[in-house]
């Protein structure tokens, strides 16, 4: 059987931004921090690290999760199924806060400029499970 290539085969462009580029910054990921509480915390738990029914939200599996998508991919995923009980309810600027504030709690940098809501700007990030 042959295994399907990884969705970085091609090594990414030396310019090309990932979630290790300070790509949000630290107020946007504390706006992010509220919403988990808000809306996550109940069932991934306060410490991120999930239970037997859902997953953690912390570590190098969830980056994996989402290695080589962009972070358009990353919000649109967790806006499709998140809240369990309420889907897509929270907002866009919840959703994208909330992708800043994981991005932070996975060891991620802040920077300068926030998490954008432009569709076209969020899919010029690519996330990467690794640092480079």
């Amino acid at each position: 059987m042959e295994s399907l290539p990884s969705r970085l085969a091609v090594p990414l462009a030396a310019s090309a931004r990932t979630n290790w580029d300070g790509v949000y910054t630290d107020a946007q990921a504390q706006r992010g921090r509220d919403v988990y509480r808000r809306a996550c915390a109940v069932c991934h738990l306060g410490s991120l690290e999930g239970d037997a029914v859902s997953p953690p939200l912390l570590g190098p599996a969830f980056l994996r999760r989402f290695n080589g998508q962009t972070a358009h991919e990353m919000v649109q995923a967790v806006r499709a199924s998140m809240p369990q009980n309420a889907p897509d309810t929270l907002g866009d600027r919840a959703y994208v806060d909330l992708i800043a504030f994981l991005l932070d709690a996975n060891g991620g940098r802040s920077g300068a400029s926030e998490l954008p809501l432009d569709v076209g700007e969020l899919e010029k990030i690519v996330i990467t499970s690794e640092r480079r």
